[in-house]
């Protein structure tokens, strides 16, 4: 992996896990997915999974997975929110000190701790290279917009903010700032190292940051989204734009589970650890793909075919570029979940949903059934 893959990249994240929530099946039996910075994961313990396998090659980023998990353990709802950022309420020094109390091992102590003393007063869900470009991006945002641009947020139900959208929201100011995101050679150097990947949408990258944007404006309230929030302010300002892990009934349940699921966390590759597994039954692999060479990228369902149980589902992102792996065993189930879709608060992804077929010894058995 190139430049990008050499540092914490997440520590709030860039996509609405939610929606992972909402596919995963309730007690499910084995579940691997991209551990991000934990915040992607942390919310599919509370469908309760047997087994939950964690997997980055980022030690930085499985640091932040075992110190959400830790804090998960450890804490309740309100000093979780507290600690990483959420709400404020605990300063540097006490959370220097919680942190030691958590029992991580030594080398995530040393990477955490190494991370919040280099904050500059930023708290934790703001670390990471996204966030930190966010804040980068809001600044620009904030000069261009001013408070016609935020004042979006303060409409009162969504008739109302299309409505602003339509007529007083600054739209040709907010095209700079969208032109200046759309620009592959801008997002490389506040974000990607020279690692973004190539956009084959058939479309530019500003008509799909336009796209993107225009969904977030008109479908759902804007204060809703952590993403917009982000790039308008710079910081989370309102809590209904939380990450599905701050839901009470998220945590509460994830918490629970924790005493029964068997959780693993795995420094290696997303697809050679599914693929050296079986009975896999559900995969979240982010937008790994989309980082793929074409070869490994397009081979990547077959690769993980035989680890994974019958019906298990797969579940990929795709940003500017979208991967269409060679899907033969797999129906593409996407277009059952398009509600859900819609309904990510980021609109950053296009998702897609892969079901493997039942295999052929399973349904010779079920015919044999059902001509008894």
């Amino acid at each position: 992996m190139g430049k990008y893959f050499h540092t914490l990249n997440y520590s709030m994240g860039d996509e609405d896990s939610s929606l992972e929530l909402e596919l995963l099946p309730q007690g499910a039996s084995q579940v691997v997915a991209v551990a991000g910075c934990g915040g992607r994961v942390l919310p599919l313990l509370a469908k309760r999974p047997r087994r939950l396998v964690c997997v980055d090659i980022l030690p930085e980023q499985l640091a932040f997975t075992r110190l959400r998990l830790a804090l998960l353990a450890r804490c309740e709802r309100e000093e979780f929110l507290q600690f990483l950022g959420y709400r404020d309420g605990m300063s540097a020094l006490q959370r220097a000190r919680r942190l030691d109390s958590l029992g991580l091992p030594d080398a995530d102590h040393a990477l955490v701790s190494g991370l919040f003393g280099a904050a500059d007063g930023r708290d934790p869900i703001y670390l990471g290279r996204f966030e930190r470009m966010l804040q980068t991006l809001h600044r620009i945002t904030r000069l261009m917009t001013g408070e016609a641009g935020r004042g979006i947020f303060a409409t009162e139900g969504l008739e109302a903010q299309r409505e602003y959208y339509l007529t007083r929201f600054p739209r040709r100011r907010w095209n700079l700032v969208v032109a200046l995101l759309g620009n592959s050679a801008v997002l490389n150097s506040l974000l990607y190292r020279g690692d973004f990947p190539r956009n084959n949408l058939g479309i530019s990258s500003f008509q799909r940051y336009q796209d993107i944007f225009e969904a977030l404006f008109t479908q759902a309230p804007a204060r809703d989204s952590f993403f917009l929030q982000m790039v308008f302010f710079g910081k989370l300002v309102d809590e209904s734009g939380f990450p599905v892990e701050c839901r009470a009934d998220v945590f509460a349940e994830a918490k629970r589970a924790l005493l029964d699921c068997e959780t693993q966390i795995v420094q290696a590759d997303a697809i050679e650890t599914v693929a050296a597994r079986s009975g896999v039954d559900f995969v979240s692999i982010s937008d790994v793909p989309s980082f793929l060479p074409d070869d490994i990228a397009q081979g990547l369902l077959q690769r993980m075919r035989p680890a994974l149980a019958d019906d298990a589902l797969v579940v990929t992102r795709g940003h500017m570029r979208v991967v269409r792996p060679d899907s033969e065993g797999f129906a593409e189930v996407s277009d059952r979940y398009l509600p859900l879709i819609a309904r990510e608060r980021t609109q950053l992804w296009h998702v897609h949903v892969y079901r493997k077929h039942a295999s052929e010894s399973r349904l010779a058995s079920a015919g044999r059934t059902s001509t008894r």
